[in-house]
């Protein structure tokens, strides 16, 4: 689905916006963190080799509930063709460059032995601040728990949420361009 940039797009992104900090405000009362407090599954310094994706030696590590675009995706500002899939990639290389990575697992590994995992780098969410960034998705399939991150990303209109900015979602795109629809 294409992004429509007009006002009542603009009013879709402020309800989503309203309604994400409503959700994280109840969260935080309710739940409060107690940090994470288990030995991370892996760590290391890990090479960027996707848009939402790490590898720590042959190890792949996918980003847990969150989504950003495919290397072959297209996404458009102001009409002109832009590089979302490359902005992404160099967003996580900076997240992930800031020294030694902690990788929590989440999840069952997907068929081709690749982990999805929250990681951290120096006190960071790495998955929350690509998804900050404007240059992810949260992805619903796996978790609601970045969508508060959205909603700070709509609301400051950066990275996807440019005004502008057209894109389909990565899920969408890979269903239809990817056999099996995996990343």
């Amino acid at each position: 689905m294409l992004r429509n940039t007009g006002l009542a797009a603009l009013l879709h992104k402020f309800w989503v916006l309203t309604f994400s900090i409503g959700v994280a405000v109840f969260a935080v009362l309710a739940f409060p963190s107690q940090g994470q407090t288990a030995e991370p599954d892996i760590t290391g310094i890990p090479e960027v080799i996707d848009a939402d994706i790490i590898r720590f030696g042959q190890q792949r590590v996918i980003l847990w509930g969150v989504d950003a675009p495919e290397r072959p995706q297209l996404c458009h500002a102001n009409g002109a063709i832009w590089g979302c899939y490359e902005a992404a990639v160099r967003k996580l290389q900076l997240l992930a460059g800031r020294g030694e990575v902690s990788c929590y697992y989440k999840g069952e590994p997907d068929p081709f032995g690749r982990h999805y995992a929250v990681c951290t780098s120096a006190g960071e969410d790495l998955n929350a601040e690509l998804v900050k960034s404007g240059l992810a998705l949260a992805f619903e399939e796996q978790s609601d728990e970045y969508f508060p991150q959205m909603a700070e990303a709509i609301a400051a209109g950066i990275g996807l949420w440019q005004v502008g900015v057209t894109f389909e979602e990565p899920w969408v795109f890979r269903k239809r361009e990817t056999r099996g629809g995996y990343r």
